[in-house]
C-alpha cells in the first residue's frame, strides 16, 4: 500500500512543480505591516493579512490527474480615512486536469472560480469566473519552464495575465529560483539541511465590492507587490517549514463606483480607463510575516 501511494504521488510532479521533488499541501501566513498613510492625508492605518491554500489532487491514472483545492485570502484595513476597518475576502476554488503528454512536456487546465468582497450581502454577483491554462517543459529535474495564460472577470472588467514560469536547482541542490512570473518569485540558499535563507515577492491584482449602507456602490482594487526576505526551519523530517519574514509592501488600494469599469486589462495596460478614483491608499511600509507549509518530499520517497 504505502509503494502505491508513493507511486501515485510521483504522478503528481507534473502540475504542482516545475521539477522540484516535492509537493507543498498546505499553507498558512499571517502578516502585518507598519502604518501607511492615505494620498493627501494625515489619516494611517496598517494592513492586516491571512491566507492559507489547500491542494486535493485526485490520481485517475499515469497520464491525468484531476485537481482540486481551495485558497482563502483575506485583508484588514482602512480603506477610507473616515471609516472603521474593511475586511476584504477572496475565496478560490480550483477544478481542473493535468495532463502529461510525454517525459518532457504536460500541461494544465484549471478553472478557478472565486467569491471576492467583503462578504457582506453575498449574491452570485460577487462570484467570478476565472481559469488558467500552462503547458510546461522539463528538461531535467534541475531545469524546466512553462508557459501560458490567465483570464477572469473582475469588479473592474476583464483581465488577462500571460505567464511565464522558470524552475532551476544547482546542481549541489543548495541554491533554487521558482518564478512564475508577472506575479510570483523565489529565490532560496540552504545553509544547512534545515536551515535556508531566502527572498520572495508575490503581486497582487484583486477586485472586492463593498457593502454602504446596505448597498454595494464601490469596489476595491488591490494593485500591490510584497518584497520579502526570509528566514526558513524545517521540523518533522523536513515536513513542515516554518517561515520567518521581513519585507516591504508597494501599496496601492484604490477605490471607484461600481458602475466605472475598464474595458480590458493585460497585466499592468489598462484600455478604456476613465474611472473616478473615489481614495487611493499608495504609501509603502514595512511589514512582518509567520509561514507555515507542509511539504512532501518526493526524493525522499522515492530513495
Amino acid at each position: 500500500m504505502k509503494k502505491k501511494i508513493v507511486q501515485l504521488l510521483f504522478l503528481l510532479m507534473p502540475f504542482f512543480c516545475n521539477a522540484q521533488e516535492y509537493i507543498d499541501l498546505f499553507s498558512v501566513n499571517y502578516s502585518k505591516s507598519q502604518k501607511t498613510t492615505f494620498e493627501n492625508s494625515l489619516v494611517n492605518t496598517s494592513i492586516s493579512t491571512f491566507q492559507t491554500n489547500l491542494i486535493l489532487p485526485v490520481v485517475l491514472n499515469e497520464k491525468y490527474i484531476a485537481i482540486t483545492g481551495v485558497n482563502f485570502s483575506s485583508y484588514s484595513l482602512q480603506l477610507f480615512p473616515d471609516s472603521n476597518n474593511n475586511h476584504l475576502y477572496s475565496t478560490t476554488f480550483r477544478a481542473g486536469l493535468s495532463i502529461k503528454h510525454s517525459e518532457h512536456w504536460s500541461s494544465v487546465y484549471l478553472l478557478l472560480p472565486k467569491v471576492a468582497s467583503d462578504y457582506r450581502n453575498l449574491s452570485s454577483e460577487d462570484i467570478y469566473l476565472g481559469g488558467i491554462a500552462l503547458l510546461k517543459y522539463k528538461r531535467n529535474k534541475n531545469f524546466s519552464y512553462s508557459f501560458g495564460l490567465y483570464s477572469s472577470p473582475e469588479a473592474f472588467g476583464t483581465a488577462m495575465t500571460p505567464i511565464f514560469g522558470l524552475y532551476y536547482n544547482s546542481p549541489d541542490s543548495r541554491f533554487e529560483t521558482t518564478l512564475f512570473l508577472p506575479d510570483n518569485g523565489d529565490l532560496n540558499y540552504s545553509l544547512t539541511a534545515k536551515t535556508k535563507i531566502g527572498f520572495d515577492f508575490q503581486g497582487h491584482g484583486n477586485s472586492y465590492k463593498l457593502t454602504t449602507d446596505g448597498t454595494r456602490s464601490t469596489y476595491a482594487e488591490n494593485r500591490s507587490i510584497d518584497l520579502s526576505s526570509y528566514v526558513q526551519r524545517s521540523i518533522l523530517s523536513n515536513k513542515i517549514l516554518l517561515r520567518l519574514k521581513m519585507g516591504y509592501y508597494l501599496n496601492q488600494f484604490n477605490v471607484f463606483p461600481i458602475d466605472q469599469k475598464l474595458d480590458l486589462q493585460i497585466v499592468a495596460l489598462k484600455f478604456g480607463d476613465n474611472r473616478t478614483k473615489l481614495f487611493e491608499e499608495t504609501s509603502n511600509s514595512l511589514f512582518f510575516k509567520m509561514e507555515a507549509i507542509y511539504r512532501f518530499d518526493l526524493s525522499t520517497a522515492k530513495n
